[in-house]
């Protein structure tokens, strides 16, 4: 029987090409994902400001529809600071307890506020999310 040998000399692994390819796909995929994980973070602060408003309009409109007198508010901006402090009603079955929101970041009243208007009408606050 013949002696047959193997080519064991050569070496395993990738040749310069190959990995110059795979830096150039992994930088192509960097350069379509990095822009994407900004617009995340805005839509996840607006979609928290918009659970902050709409939390802030049932705690009020809860409120007024326990008895609570709520005043004249003028813009959104008091009706946050109205939801944070909290609002009591003075007679009926809810009388002495406190409706309020809780705290809201200080960062974010502004665009909470941005969502939120008075109905002096219907006594009551309007959540209006836009889209």
């Amino acid at each position: 029987m013949k002696n047959i040998k193997l080519n064991t000399s050569r070496k395993a692994g990738f040749s310069l090409v190959e990995m110059l390819v795979v830096i150039a796909i992994i930088g192509i995929i960097a350069a379509i994902a990095i822009p994407n994980i900004g617009n995340l973070n805005d839509s996840a602060r607006d979609a928290a400001a918009k659970r902050n408003a709409q939390t802030v309009a049932s705690v009020l409109n809860a409120a007024v529809a326990a008895g609570a007198d709520l005043g004249t508010l003028t813009d959104g901006a008091s009706i946050v600071a109205l939801a944070q402090t909290g609002v009591s009603p003075t007679d009926g079955a809810f009388q002495g307890k406190t409706f309020t929101s809780g705290p809201i970041d200080d960062d974010e009243e502004t665009k909470v506020a941005s969502y939120l208007s008075w109905d002096s009408t219907n006594k009551q606050v309007k959540y209006d999310p836009g889209n």
